[in-house]
């Protein structure tokens, strides 16, 4: 007997079914993914090591659902001494399983259905399918090129409504590159304050800035630690996309109404990968000096690549990407992606997945290393000249 299939899913799930785009975990020769996300370094030595140390002494039951002690208080002095944050390690952090958990957790707090959430567009898809799933609502707001996509105050009051509870904020951003500047966010911290609204603060780029940019945190400013949750990871910042492993910073009485989700979807982070944190945060971080740069390296490349065949772009100021505005091909996002894989065997993120602000635009990124790297920018620039016939 076949079973109607519809007939057992819920709306959301018939909402949210093909989202993703087809994406598949199956590999196909010959590609080049010159738009990925994940970064493509090891964590130091001292990270596996912490992981063997505790799979030889068991450590493998439950942790308490906010995580390992010794981790809270490694993850409280971090926020500290690097983004100005004093936290109570006891009653202040949870630890998740990776930032999209954290995500998760803090929309179901804060969120009721019907209930909205400001974020710039283009933005994280995540964000959008989150809100959907909890029956609330993402109001992007536009943001533009000519002001390197920086968020306009003005635009993002605009869109307040009754129904406005948070505002989503990402520095350095996912797709664009963009570094806020501590002004802007100054400002959003005063809008915040006006309409009584929360903060979300996704800072997992935090160690991915260029050209003097400067990474601030929303919760050090005046009167924002109380109105602010913090969300970072050990993914982009030390390699750990696998191992799920995040953090969540917030106002005691937050953090608590925060435990039952974090405990219907985890229990607890994952025990042994919350003991390779520990030694991450405890180790220097003069081991990312050199990846860094290498990065930068291939931004500059990223770069010159595209000013030799006259493609306008985003300078990217922070994270690993490179918003690249394809207009000039007369191809919309998704006929450009799709043709790119086709005709060249490259792989990128369409401008338009983050919200209809990117449409235009594709999402370029320093993650492959070489000679792949090289390859895909010969095979990019090849394209281009295909494209207008040269």
């Amino acid at each position: 007997m076949t079973i109607n299939l519809d007939k057992h899913l819920s709306n959301r799930a018939k909402q949210l079914r093909g989202v993703l785009g087809g994406q598949t975990s199956i590999p196909i020769p010959g590609l080049i993914n010159l738009g990925s996300g994940t970064p493509d370094f090891v964590p130091p030595a001292a990270v596996f090591d912490a992981m063997q140390d505790a799979v030889r002494n068991q450590r493998v039951q439950y942790s308490a659902w906010t995580g390992i002690p010794e981790l809270r208080k490694a993850i409280a002095r971090k926020l500290k001494a690097e983004n100005g944050i004093e936290y109570d390690p006891d009653t202040e952090i949870i630890v998740t399983s990776g930032a999209q958990e954290a995500l998760m957790v803090t929309l179901m707090t804060l969120l009721d259905p019907g209930d909205q959430a400001l974020t710039p567009s283009p933005h994280y898809d995540e964000y959008t399918r989150d809100t959907l799933i909890l029956g609330g609502q993402l109001i992007p707001v536009a943001t533009t090129p000519e002001s390197n996509f920086t968020i306009d105050v003005a635009a993002l009051e605009a869109a307040i409504t009754p129904r406005t509870k948070a505002l989503v904020i990402v520095s350095p951003n996912n797709p664009t590159g963009t570094v806020l500047p501590e002004s802007c966010l100054r400002e959003i911290a005063s809008l915040a304050q006006k309409h009584d609204l929360m903060v979300v603060s996704d800072e997992i780029y935090e160690y991915y800035v260029f050209d003097g940019n400067k990474h601030t945190s929303m919760g050090s400013l005046p009167g924002m630690k109380e109105r602010t949750v913090t969300m970072n990871s050990f993914s982009k910042g030390y390699g750990m996309t696998g191992l799920r492993l995040g953090y969540i910073a917030a106002p005691a009485a937050i953090v608590e109404a925060m435990l039952p989700f974090h405990h219907a979807m985890m229990i607890c982070a994952n025990t042994v990968t919350q003991y390779a944190g520990l030694a991450a945060l405890n180790e220097s971080r003069d081991w990312f000096k050199p990846i860094l740069q290498e990065y930068d390296r291939r931004r500059i490349a990223w770069m010159k690549a595209l000013d030799e065949v006259q493609i306008p772009y985003s300078k990217p100021q922070g994270a690993y990407y490179i918003f690249i505005d394809i207009r000039p091909t007369g191809l919309n996002s998704a006929e450009f992606v799709r043709r790119a894989r086709e005709e060249a065997r490259l792989v990128f993120q369409p401008g338009t997945i983050g919200g209809g602000a990117g449409e235009g635009f594709i999402r370029g990124a320093l993650t492959k290393g070489s000679p792949d790297f090289e390859e895909g920018l010969e095979r990019f620039q090849n394209f281009i000249r295909k494209l207008r016939g040269a």
